[in-house]
This record gives C-alpha cells, structure tokens and sequence, in this order.
C-alpha cells in the first residue's frame, strides 16, 4: 500500500509539471510563428491583410534593431517633426528608391 500512497502522491507534480513545459512551449512555439509571420508575410492582394503593429510592438522591434522606422511622409512633414532614428522615403517615391532599402531589413512604415 505505500507504493500506491506515493505513486498517487506523484501524480500532481507530474501534471503540474506537465502543464509548466506545455505552457512554455506554446509560448515559445507563438513567438516563433510570429517572427516567422514578420520574416515572410507572404502574398497579399489587399491592405487588410498586412498584419499591423501596436505601438509597443513597433518600439520594442527598432529598440531590439529588429527594424527600422521608414517615415513615408514629405520631406517637409518629416523635416517638422519625426520619430528619432527614421528614415525618409515620401510614399509617392518609394518605387523609384527601393534600391536603397536593404532587402534583409525590416521596415515598419508610418505616414503620421
């Protein structure tokens, strides 16, 4: 009988340890899909499907120099006033000066 008194007392460790490892995982595993949504969004055929930012997820992404801010503004808007560290590429020349965006660089765009 005392095999079975410890074997049972086992049991809530086990799964508590259990749900600990899983809990960790499937954050691990999220975080991943999430870098690996960021790296290669993929085809898209509308602006709903580009996936959008917080603030915070913006800040922590050009403070980590995970991305750089692309300031899509005129020149005069952007000489005004800007967010520290960004570049500016007007939205109407972005086409024309591609070539100067590093293409293993993550841009995070705003226009405001």
């Amino acid at each position: 009988m005392r095999t079975k008194r410890k074997n049972n007392a086992l049991i809530p460790v086990i799964l508590f340890s259990l749900v600990i490892i899983l809990s960790v995982g499937g954050l691990v595993l999220a975080q991943n899909l999430r870098r690996a949504r960021i790296a290669n969004p993929g085809e898209v055929s509308s602006q709903d499907q580009i996936h959008r930012l917080t603030v915070a997820e913006a800040h922590q992404a050009v403070t980590n120099g995970e991305a750089v801010l692309l300031d899509t503004r005129g020149e005069a808007q952007f000489n005004a006033l800007h967010a520290s560290g960004a570049i500016n590429i007007p939205v109407a020349e972005i086409e024309a000066r591609l070539g100067e965006l590093d293409p293993d660089t993550w841009y995070i765009t705003y226009c405001t």
